[in-house]
């Protein structure tokens, strides 16, 4: 759509031809109007009219001197006048001077319309040829900076790069990669409509790089600040195609043969975009901000480095989950971020990390809730999305989403207090390696105070109470038939005496012969209900 700007001293001629016309239907928006000279020249630069309809007689300041001082700074503009008869010889000089054309009062509709037919066919071509130059402009310059970047043309890269206009006083690489639909690749429409916002205006050229779209930049990136906004800029200029996009920045340098220095930095950064923790272009020269960085024990080097332990995260994790705790979930989910950051380092190794935790934690959950099995099954998916994940914070962001979605399906997060919880956790998982300190973990309390709560409301010892639960299990379980070795396993003793020596303190005879024991009950009622069948 062309841009109309209407000129004219007559409020009725502004309105009448705001009105007359269906602008739209021959390619034109009326942007604007203006009653004098003066107020046209102001105005002007604001709209930046593709066509002004402008009265050739105002006072003060006329439609030729308007047009005299307009093509000063945009020769290129076009211009149509309105005169009056009387006006004639003016309006024909006034078409001397290279105005597009001339309109009688009062104004004809179809004369009007013919006008307008014919310069936006006039704009039209004019268009097709700038936009025509300026690819042909924008591929060289592209292919001149590629092969700068990549075939290392030292000082002939320099010599084209001065002759293409580029004696800029700095230059800074910036690197892009872009993830969408497939469509959108390199040398598509993305790839144009940033040239439209760089090459075409002046501030940079757009090149292909490895894994995305580069631009040479003439006004460097310094700040975190302008950092934030050159990303957002970036992203409106792409929203409509929803691409996630990471961008890094290398340093700003004031000679073209340093251009591959500034490129090599940028592609060192996104390197590590897997680390990334915030949405904006991530600079060569600003330390660790912007990246997500654990200090870790000793913080000394790899070998003082305590190596995660995997299966007591996913414990963590499970018991999180069998709780119903997004709170404690989460509180997993960054400790784990803690401790694999700073051991692993590469994101193949802390995926993998990830990866196992998850894998173990819902695992065990599936096994303790056999009804719930196909949930399980459901969310196993999570282990393997974690490797599609392109950063870390995304890692996290999708596992959240997975976990609270699985805590939801098997029935919510609980609404009873902490000790309740606690109490009917131990009940479904007599088992476990239970410890007061990984409970307050996870519960979020301080392992004395959570103690002292303990043992107010169940008035026993956290300990205690733990024998007793495992020693009614095992009691379950020596019903069923079990050897006493399968039993104290199941209910959490590796070693057989140290149960066997709890079991007898809490019931009072050795597990053998309690089982025993119920076994010749068991024995004996049978003897009984066969007699009372004989007698009948």
């Amino acid at each position: 759509m062309y841009k109309v700007f209407l000129v004219d001293d007559e409020p009725s001629i502004r309105e009448g031809l705001t009105t007359i016309i269906e602008w739209e239907k021959y390619g034109f928006q009326v942007v604007g109007t203006a009653a004098s000279g003066r107020e046209a020249i102001t105005r002007f630069e604001e709209l930046k009219p593709d066509l002004t309809i402008i009265d050739i007689r105002m006072p003060g300041m006329t439609g030729l001197d308007v047009i005299e001082e307009v093509r000063q700074h945009h020769p290129g503009s076009h211009f149509l006048i309105l005169s009056g008869y009387a006006d004639f010889d003016y309006a024909k000089k006034a078409i001397s001077f290279g105005v597009d054309g001339y309109l009688l009062k009062p104004v004809d509709e179809d004369e009007i319309i013919s006008e307008l037919e014919r310069i936006a066919a006039l704009l039209t071509r004019e268009r097709e040829t700038l936009a025509r130059h300026a690819g042909e402009d924008t591929a060289y310059r592209e292919h001149q900076i590629e092969a700068l970047l990549f075939d290392s043309l030292e000082g002939a890269g320099t010599v084209e790069a001065n002759a293409l206009g580029l004696n800029w006083a700095q230059y800074q690489i910036v690197l892009m990669e872009m993830h969408a639909a497939p469509d959108l690749q390199r040398g598509s429409v993305v790839k144009r409509r940033l040239a439209e916002a760089f090459d075409q205006k002046d501030r940079g050229i757009v090149f292909s790089f490895h894994s995305g779209l580069g631009l040479l930049c003439k006004e460097p990136i310094l700040t975190t600040q302008s950092a934030q906004n050159f990303y957002e800029e970036l992203e409106g200029l792409l929203e409509e195609w929803n691409i996630h996009m990471y961008a890094a920045a290398g340093q700003a340098v004031n000679s073209t043969a340093d251009i591959a220095q500034s490129y090599n930095q940028a592609n060192g950064v996104l390197g590590g975009r897997f680390l990334f923790a915030e949405k904006r272009v991530m600079l060569w020269d600003e330390g660790d901000k912007g990246f997500i960085v654990i200090e870790s024990a000793g913080n000394a080097g790899d070998e003082e480095r305590a190596e995660p332990d995997e299966a007591e995260l996913a414990d963590k994790l499970y018991y999180a989950l069998d709780i119903r705790s997004n709170e404690s979930v989460m509180r997993v989910l960054t400790e784990m971020e803690e401790r694999f950051v700073p051991y692993h380092q590469t994101e193949q190794a802390i995926k993998t990390a990830f990866s196992q935790v998850f894998s173990l934690a819902i695992n065990k959950l599936a096994a303790s809730n056999q009804h719930m099995y196909s949930i399980m099954q459901e969310h196993s998916v999570l282990i393997t999305e974690v490797y599609h994940q392109l950063t870390l914070l995304d890692l996290k962001i999708m596992a959240a989403e997975h976990l609270n979605r699985l805590i939801q399906r098997m029935g919510g997060g609980s609404k009873d207090t902490v000790l309740k919880q606690m109490i009917e956790f131990i009940r479904r998982n007599p088992g476990e390696n239970l410890k007061l300190e990984v409970l307050a973990e996870v519960f979020n309390y301080n392992s004395s105070y959570l103690g002292k709560l303990f043992k107010n409301h169940t008035g026993e010892y956290f300990n205690a109470f733990l024998d007793k639960v495992r020693m009614e299990k095992a009691k379950e379980l020596l019903d069923e038939g079990l050897k006493v070795h399968q039993v104290a396993a199941r209910v959490g003793y590796a070693n057989v005496d140290y149960f066997h020596g709890k079991f007898k303190k809490y019931v009072g005879e050795s597990p053998s012969a309690y089982k025993q024991a119920k076994e010749h009950a068991r024995l004996q009622q049978s003897k009984d209900q066969s007699k009372e069948v004989n007698e009948e």
